[in-house]
């Protein structure tokens, strides 16, 4: 037999041999091991918008493993859905690969602080230090002294979510007194009025045909329900005749020496 002859009978030995180690690699990848033994990747899913069970169920019919990572407040998201998920999609991972899921917490609710008494500043650097933004500042009467907060929008104790706006009301002071209507009183009782109200100004008008008994108010200005600016003039109308001025009494006599 040629060397040429002995070569090829060689080459075939070595090809039979190389093939059956080959497939009995393969009997035992297949058939002996666990199919989870031999090592194959698969597209990782998008898995975020979807609520966490339904998001680990997915994945795990995709042949992940899932765990619940941090918890993080969202206004958009409800509570429980996927916000991120560390394999990003579509990248390829092995089979038994864990994949974290970051899910929303829902809105972060925190109470209105009380801020009645502060002054504007005092109430704003607390509302932002708990994560509010100041909307609207408005005014209102009130016996408070003027400037201070007596009130919020929302309502103090109020639960809203953060970041939210929350608007003050501030003491515009005291309320102006209204007119009393004293139409048909006595002009001495409506002085009295008037006066316990503080208004110091009153002007009597006498009203010789104004119809009522002679001594009541038939006419006041302003009217009743007008708030009475400070310093302001209040006329009355009285029926019946003027007041007649004292008849001066004669003086005595100069007795002569």
């Amino acid at each position: 037999m040629t060397w040429r002859a002995r070569f090829r009978s060689s080459l075939v030995y070595l090809v039979a041999i190389v093939a059956g180690f080959s497939l009995a690699y393969l009997l035992v990848a297949f058939v002996i091991f666990p199919a989870g033994v031999i090592p194959r990747d698969v597209k990782v899913p998008n898995v975020t918008g979807l609520d966490f069970d339904e998001a680990a169920q997915r994945l795990a019919q995709a042949g992940f493993k899932t765990e619940q990572g941090e918890q993080r407040y969202n206004n958009s998201a409800p509570k429980g859905t996927v916000l991120e998920q560390s394999l990003p999609p579509g990248t390829r991972e092995g089979l038994g690969s864990k994949i974290t899921l970051v899910v929303s917490g829902g809105q972060r609710m925190v109470a209105v602080p009380t801020v009645t008494g502060m002054t504007r500043i005092e109430a704003q650097v607390l509302l932002e230090k708990e994560g509010f933004d100041v909307g609207d500042v408005t005014e209102a009467p009130s016996n408070a002294p003027r400037g201070t907060v007596i009130g919020t929008r929302p309502a103090i104790g109020s639960a809203v979510s953060i970041p939210s706006t929350v608007g003050l009301i501030l003491s515009g002071g005291a309320p102006a007194p209204a007119m009393p209507d004293v139409m048909g009183r006595d002009v001495a009782v409506a002085r009295q009025i008037l006066t316990q109200i503080g208004v110091r100004n009153v002007q009597i008008v006498r009203d010789p045909t104004g119809p009522g008994t002679p001594g009541t108010i038939v006419g006041q200005t302003p009217v009743g329900g007008t708030p009475i600016a400070a310093g302001m003039t209040v006329q009355l109308r009285v029926a019946g005749e003027p007041a007649m001025e004292p008849t001066p009494e004669p003086a005595p006599p100069v007795q002569q020496p």
